[in-house]
């Protein structure tokens, strides 16, 4: 079966027509294609579908996208301000402490000194503090890279390598049969310079695109298989005269 993502560019306006049957063998129609993907789950593999490879239909929910990607980086936001709030708690007691008495002892130094580097820790951890607002511009540069990106070279895009003891993780692109992708290139569809970009937003870039990636990946897993089954309910329906 051809891969989901390039029937799904049949559900866009077109001239030809694709749904001819070949030698007695039923072909996928365009409202097989169609019912496939109201199939996939509702959430954010779907919408992220659409979104990669049939944007005519996605573009008339935009609003669906907007909220799914909202609530997946909601969670995540808010445990990076919890723990935030706890290492900066964490270092105003340990100041506190030491001037309790009027005496500072070394222990007491030593804490204030733990504190301020696990506050520093978690603040290179946090995303920058205008994610929210840069979030429009960071998820259409992930989906314009996830509906563009080329496969990995060295698997084919198979995301895996044959090996003596049989296939294993492509260690070229770590199993997800994508092509590597420059940070200049990132840091261009951010409109950001590529230091700022290694700085501040490599890290929310890559944990959102891993996360979609995910999302698009289990959605087309799941159309694929609702498309096989449409193939095999066809194959077996008596023929019509």
């Amino acid at each position: 079966m051809n891969n989901v993502r390039e029937l799904m560019a049949r559900l866009g306006p077109s001239t030809v027509k694709f749904d001819t049957g070949r030698g007695g063998t039923p072909d996928l129609t365009n409202q097989d294609i169609a019912a496939a993907l109201g199939m996939v789950p509702a959430g954010l593999g779907r919408e992220l579908l659409e979104a990669c490879w049939w944007p005519d239909g996605a573009a008339l929910r935009r609003h669906r996208l907007r909220d799914a990607v909202i609530a997946l980086v909601t969670p995540e936001l808010r445990r990076q301000q919890r723990k935030l709030a706890d290492a900066r708690t964490d270092l105003g007691l340990a100041e506190v402490c030491m001037g309790w008495t009027g005496s500072v002892t070394a222990e007491q130094r030593a804490e204030r000194d733990r504190a301020a580097h696990r506050l520093g820790q978690v603040k290179a951890q946090c995303w920058p503090i205008s994610t929210l607002e840069s979030l429009p511009t960071l998820a259409s540069a992930v989906i314009g890279e996830m509906s563009t990106r080329e496969g990995c070279t060295k698997c084919h895009g198979r995301g895996t390598s044959q090996t003596g003891k049989g296939p294993e993780v492509c260690p070229s692109c770590s199993g997800s049969g994508l092509g590597a992708i420059s940070d200049r290139r990132r840091a261009a569809a951010l409109g950001r310079d590529e230091s700022t970009y290694r700085e501040r937003w490599r890290g929310v870039y890559e944990w959102l695109l891993a996360r979609m990636l995910d999302a698009e990946q289990g959605a087309a897993a799941h159309m694929g298989r609702a498309l096989t089954g449409s193939t095999e309910d066809r194959q077996c329906s008596p023929a019509t005269s």
